[in-house]
């Protein structure tokens, strides 16, 4: 493979330009003419100009004819493979399926969506027969005719995102120029009489603010326009989209969780390696850096019992975090409604976190977790046996990587001078005992450069997080 065509990660420059090369525009092609082999009608929606060779976007959407998902997704595995793609993870929203084929060896990655047919929370607007004949050829391709491509952006980013970006009005602007005609009729006949003449003035006006403002209005007509078109069918179509999301969201979290705990002594290097954990996660599931969800120490649902003593008028907040140990330990019973109370906070918290991370298949990343209270209870002021704590522990969520960022104590000590070293010392060994309890605890060594653990822990979370290509 040649190097210039691999895809490099670069801590500093984060941006579309890294993802999409020689290889992304192959595969592109070749699922293309895989589609047309095997007589799949599709479409290409959206942000197509300069395809294969170059992709202004982070993915490229692909509408295929309801009925083909299974031959399609055939395809794409089977162009994955064929280019040396190691892993792929797919996530899956109503009739969008999202595809990543990711290779942490070639630090490649590309973001395919195979949408069958369009639907917006089981009411479909827009048939596939319909769209499909207002396609035309664009660089060897299928794409929407300049009315339908305008239309569908309209309708994608005014209800769906309620915004439209000035690339977009331009875009929308200079094609309604030529295009009023029908892009007017197509407006009447979706939406109702009043709300498509509303739609139409605010066009003819480039009043998009106006367009924005009656966004949910859009959102109703076009919605009862599809519903009382084809009542039964709808009728299923939403169902199916709810069981779905109460499924995915509610019943069924752990199987698209992708939940991580990063644990370490202070002066490990551990907010510079998240830093970068984040942004490596950022590029190969080809997405910005709000792809993952961080967390310090616990949920924060409940807060600290220093503000609440405070709010009290009990005493005075102690902010210094400077020395992690200030503070000495409470007695029993206090450390035992100190250790509720915080367990709480996880108990209620985690779950709930989660699953709003799970509907957008966010990463979810603890800075720390729970475990502290095994390692380190007196950072939290609490002093109780080791057993009665791992019971609390054993009771949350549990991570399904954790990442033990371990080295000596001597390095840890000059990077950081907060902890004795015999403190560190005490503490690595806790750490070590935890990460020898369960094959989730992954101990990363922190002498490494910051790129090396990353590198590392990316190769463990593509492994386990996703499927691999055989």
């Amino acid at each position: 493979m040649n190097r210039e065509n691999v895809t490099e990660f670069d801590n500093d420059n984060n941006n579309n330009s890294n993802h999409w090369n020689a290889i992304s525009a192959g595969i592109f092609l070749d699922l293309i003419k895989s589609f047309e082999k095997n007589n799949i009608r599709y479409f290409i929606l959206r942000n197509y100009e300069g395809l294969p060779e170059i992709n202004n976007s982070k993915d490229v959407d692909i509408i295929i004819e309801p009925g083909k998902y299974q031959v399609a997704s055939k395809q794409l595995l089977f162009v994955f493979k064929k280019y040396g793609i190691g892993y792929y993870h797919r996530i899956k929203y109503e009739r969008v399926r999202c595809f990543y084929g990711i290779d942490t060896k070639k630090r490649f990655s590309i973001h395919i969506d195979l949408i069958e047919g369009y639907l917006s929370k089981g009411f479909e607007v827009f048939p596939f027969e319909l769209l499909y004949k207002n396609t035309i050829k664009y660089n060897e391709f299928t794409v929407l005719n300049k009315p339908f491509d305008a239309i569908m952006l309209l309708y994608y980013k005014v209800i769906g995102a309620k915004e439209l970006k000035e690339k977009y009005v331009e875009k929308i602007s200079l094609i309604y120029q030529t295009e009023s005609q029908m892009i007017d009729a197509v407006l009447v006949e979706t939406l109702n009489k009043k709300c498509g003449l509303i739609i139409q003035g605010a066009l003819k006006n480039r009043d998009y603010d106006k367009i924005v403002k009656n966004a949910g209005l859009m959102s109703k007509t076009s919605k009862k326009k599809a519903f009382f078109k084809r009542p039964i069918y709808t009728i299923g179509s939403i169902v199916k989209f709810f069981v779905e999301k109460i499924h995915r969201v509610i019943f069924c979290p752990r199987k698209y969780q992708n939940f991580i705990a990063i644990i370490a002594p202070d002066g490990t290097g551990k907010t510079t390696f998240i830093e970068n954990f984040q942004k490596a996660i950022a590029f190969y599931y080809v997405s910005d850096e709000t792809k993952s969800h961080i967390y310090h120490h616990r949920p924060m649902i409940l807060p600290n019992l220093g503000v609440l003593g405070e709010k009290a008028g009990i005493k005075e907040q102690d902010k210094d975090f400077t020395i992690p140990h200030r503070a000495k330990p409470v007695g029993f019973f206090n450390s035992l409604l100190r250790m509720t109370y915080y367990w709480l906070d996880y108990f209620i918290g985690v779950p709930l976190l989660l699953r709003k991370d799970v509907q957008f298949d966010k990463f979810t990343i603890y800075d720390r977790y729970i475990y502290d209270f095994l390692v380190d209870p007196h950072r939290a002021r609490i002093n109780l046996p080791y057993w009665l704590r791992k019971i609390f522990t054993k009771l949350i969520i549990q991570p399904r990587i954790v990442f033990v960022l371990s080295t000596d104590a001597e390095t840890i000590y000059a990077r950081k001078q907060e902890l004795t070293i015999e403190e560190i010392n005490r503490q690595l060994n806790e750490f070590s005992k935890l990460a020898k309890s369960n094959k989730r605890f992954v101990v990363i060594d922190a002498a490494l450069s910051p790129k090396e653990m990353v590198d590392l822990a990316m190769e463990i979370i593509i492994k386990r997080f996703t499927q691999a290509i055989v």
